[in-house]
């Protein structure tokens, strides 16, 4: 049984021809299902935890990243197969995981390629694509062996999913949500002539594929896990490996 979840930004007119043709598109491709429209009222894990139980076996996020990042610290506990319609703006999630467009995702539900991915958790709450740490001046201690000490001003990233921009980066298998490796991403600040460029490639990046990190600071500093969840250092991260079943389309990145 299938159990979609509509954003609360659907709820603008402007989104209602879309969703009426993706309702006729599932219904024609025979994966209806129950529709519930997300509330800052509605017990979200109280919600996919009854339905679960009641038999839903496939959980369709419909918006974009924001949403899925609210569905993934709950879909990761239970048994349940995890899928994406992307629809307005801030959909770079969808792009990696190879779809496109609304009406591509419809055809891909349908096609179930069923991938099992690993999540990263930071202390108890998980993420699928990434973690990005505010600045401020942390200690990085990897795999209880050594120490990272970033710049002041680098930009920090505990990376699942390939970012967007690393799309050409050669052949180096990193970023690879199946290989059992979260990766550190330290990108300096682009200053001066390099400033001008937009391509963040052309400034030498630090990739540093880890297991599991401790990330501490003399004073508590945010981070932010998929864009949604705000926690405070000190923080522990971790890979889980083949913790969530994901539908992905063929040209997905990985």
């Amino acid at each position: 049984m299938y159990l979609y979840l509509y954003d609360s930004f659907l709820n603008n007119k402007k989104y209602s021809n879309l969703l009426a043709k993706i309702e006729t598109r599932l219904t024609d491709l025979g994966i209806g299902g129950k529709i519930f429209r997300l509330s800052p009222l509605r017990n979200l894990n109280e919600l996919l935890t009854d339905e679960t139980k009641s038999g839903a076996k496939t959980i369709v996020v419909v918006g974009n990243d924001k949403t899925l990042g609210q569905v993934i610290n709950i879909a990761a506990k239970l048994d349940a197969t995890l899928a994406l319609i992307p629809i307005g703006p801030d959909n770079k999630i969808a792009q990696i995981l190879g779809i496109t467009t609304p009406e591509e995702a419809c055809n891909i539900l349908a096609a179930r390629i069923i991938e099992k991915i690993d999540l990263g958790r930071a202390n108890n709450t998980y993420f699928l694509s990434n973690i990005k740490i505010a600045n401020g001046p942390v200690t990085i201690e990897c795999e209880n062996k050594y120490q990272v000490t970033p710049q002041l001003k680098d930009q920090i990233s505990i990376c699942n999913l390939r970012p967007l921009f690393a799309a050409g980066w050669g052949q180096v298998n990193y970023f690879n949500p199946k290989d059992g490796f979260l990766e550190i991403l330290i990108q300096p600040l682009a200053t001066g002539f390099w400033s001008m460029f937009k391509k963040t490639d052309l400034i030498k990046n630090s990739v540093i594929p880890i297991k599991k990190i401790f990330i501490k600071s003399k004073e508590s500093i945010p981070i932010t896990t998929d864009g949604h969840h705000v926690l405070k250092t000190p923080v522990r991260i971790e890979i889980v490996p083949g913790k969530l079943k994901l539908i992905v389309g063929k040209t997905r990145w990985f």
